[in-house]
């Protein structure tokens, strides 16, 4: 019987840390995301989640055995370089340029492509998934919904053509419509190919959604969820109190 070919690892994470004034963020996380993966990090507010997340596209400084995108270090590599190698972040906050366009700031997130080729194809395919940007693509980003402005943001990450979108907190203050658009387009993110490490509250539905999810809890990996655990509802308890 002919073995299954080994995954692609886009991303390498090795006792990474992070610590501001001396207290430390995050403290010594290992962990990976293989090419089509979608890995969830989920734990409780002041966890070190978002700062994790800054650390890999080098928005703060950090510490690593190793940190590498594609094979290569990013440890002390400027974010657009990281940027264009591939890995994209969508940070905690809808993050638009609020005075432009819908099309000005997804014209914005191609400038981070590494090549022109295949652009107009992406466009359409985020039009696709996200069909209120084709139809407000000349209102003023700031005149949008939180859930319109969160689309956009994940809409221009997705222009840079990246291997791997990060995603802190998606739904983070979002209508529940908002958030089951939000949890439907990371699925066909996916699906197209795309890994996603996704940060989120939301718990039951990261756990269900990725293929593991690791629970971080001051600055430690304490936990790492499956599918099936998404219906334990005392495992979910256990994972965010430590009781």
């Amino acid at each position: 019987m002919t073995a299954a070919p080994a995954p692609t690892r886009l991303l390498t994470v090795d006792h990474l840390t992070v610590s501001y004034r001396g207290v430390r963020a995050v403290n010594g996380v290992s962990c990976h995301v293989d090419a089509g993966e979608l890995v969830g990090i989920i734990g409780p507010n002041g966890a070190g989640k978002s700062s994790f997340m800054h650390a890999l596209v080098g928005a703060v400084r950090a510490q690593a055995t190793a940190l590498e995108f594609a094979g290569a270090a990013t440890l002390g590599v400027p974010t657009e370089r990281i940027a264009r190698s591939g890995l994209a972040l969508v940070s905690e906050g809808h993050n638009v340029f609020g005075r432009l366009t819908v099309r000005e700031n997804l014209r914005l997130g191609s400038t981070a492509r590494a090549s022109s080729a295949g652009l107009d194809e992406d466009l359409a395919w985020v039009h696709s998934l996200f069909p209120i940007l084709d139809e407000f693509a000349d209102r003023q980003a700031g005149l949008l919904s939180g859930g319109q402005q969160q689309q956009l943001a994940i809409g221009r990450a997705l222009l840079a053509a990246p291997r791997l979108l990060a995603l802190d907190e998606p739904s983070l203050g979002l209508s529940p419509t908002a958030v089951d658009t939000v949890f439907a387009s990371i699925e066909r993110i996916r699906e197209r190919g795309t890994a996603v490490l996704l940060v989120e509250q939301r718990a039951q539905q990261t756990v269900a959604a990725a293929d593991r999810t690791h629970v971080l809890s001051e600055g430690r990996i304490t936990m790492t969820l499956g599918p099936a655990d998404a219906q334990d509802s005392a495992l979910l308890m256990k994972a965010y109190l430590g009781s």
